[in-house]
């Protein structure tokens, strides 16, 4: 059944392809500055924007719990939301509220309903800069980060910021299926595929059609979480954000710019991993054989090389949102809350 709908998807999107171009249902952003976003998170008690000074103004948005306590910063993997798929820790956020810690549910741009940026310059070492700016204007001295994915990749990469260690210091790091190892194209699963070779206005605009757009994401999900009974919760979520303003479309950009800076990319994260464990108390890497993005092997391997501790949790690809009292389990015993 699964293969009679990707070879259903295949033809309708060349079907699009060839009306795509008198199509005006997308719109990628222009503007010379970002306007600020609007989010369905906005009523949570501790959201809120903050203003970035690189590339035009890209508006981040956030969640704050707690004031007092040790600063834990949350990154979720690529076009994800970490506002969400965090949030299903209530011992956690407990803690947070009863003054044991200060928790950071960050979404960069192009993640959760924060500013989509200009495909020209999406990747990985710009969120990086992203996520030092955040921190540099949030007076971040020293945090943890409990990152995803992508969002693994981009807290390690801070290391090479020129204000690390001076201005602030990642303490521990937790990595939860953690996309560190250098990647090609032949490496990617079938969905990944489809969107570095489909034009991405085409994708954007192929998500934008309801129910081929929600076929979609319903079966990109099933591959990430290896599950053919998705809930319908998890579906929802990540189609009403892909399903506007470009975000669908600048996904399909980052996976090419990333592909295409690889070389550039490898050469920065050598220098890292063999060093970031001189500068960090602890790094975990959890991953698990049900994840069909990022190979256990990938992970074992990346753990090695930067002398960091390995360990299997849960299923999937996202098991902070699939699985989240198991994540919060491992949080609170690493981190001694």
């Amino acid at each position: 059944m699964k293969t009679f709908y990707v070879n259903i998807l295949m033809v309708i999107f060349l079907c699009i392809m060839s009306m795509s171009c008198s199509s005006k249902h997308y719109v990628k952003t222009t503007e010379k500055f970002f306007s600020k976003p609007v989010s369905p998170h906005e009523n949570l008690e501790g959201h809120d924007w903050l203003q970035l000074k690189l590339n035009n103004g890209p508006w981040v948005e956030y969640l704050k719990i707690g004031n007092k306590g040790k600063k834990i910063l949350f990154i979720s993997g690529i076009l994800d939301d970490s506002i969400v798929t965090f949030s299903k820790m209530p011992g956690l956020i407990k803690k947070a509220q009863n003054g044991y810690c200060q928790l950071y549910y960050v979404n960069l741009p192009g993640n959760g309903y924060s500013s989509v940026p200009d495909g020209n310059y999406f990747n990985p070492l710009y969120l990086k800069n992203c996520l030092a700016e955040f921190i540099l204007q949030k007076k971040l001295k020293e945090f943890s980060i409990v990152g995803n994915s992508n969002g693994c990749l981009v807290s390690v990469l801070l290391a090479s910021h020129k204000e690390y260690g001076k201005q602030f210091k990642i303490k521990n790091i937790l990595g939860f299926n953690p996309l560190l190892k250098e990647i090609s194209f032949w490496e990617m699963d079938k969905y990944q595929k489809l969107l570095i070779k489909m034009p991405s206005s085409l994708v954007q605009y192929t998500i934008q059609s309801p129910f081929i757009g929600r076929k979609f994401v319903e079966l990109t999900l099933r591959s990430v979480e290896n599950n053919s009974n998705v809930c319908k919760e998890h579906i929802d979520l990540f189609y009403n954000r892909l399903s506007e303003n470009y975000r669908c479309g600048i996904w399909s950009e980052y996976l090419k710019n990333t592909l295409a800076m690889m070389p550039k990319l490898k050469e920065i994260s050598h220098d890292i991993y063999g060093n970031i464990s001189k500068h960090t108390e602890r790094i975990i890497f959890y991953s698990n054989s049900g994840d069909n993005w990022i190979p256990v092997n990938h992970v074992i391997e990346k753990a090695k090389e930067m002398n960091a501790e390995y360990y299997t949790i849960a299923t999937g690809h996202i098991p902070q949102f699939t699985h989240g009292i198991l994540v919060e389990n491992e949080i609170l015993k690493v981190l001694n809350l």
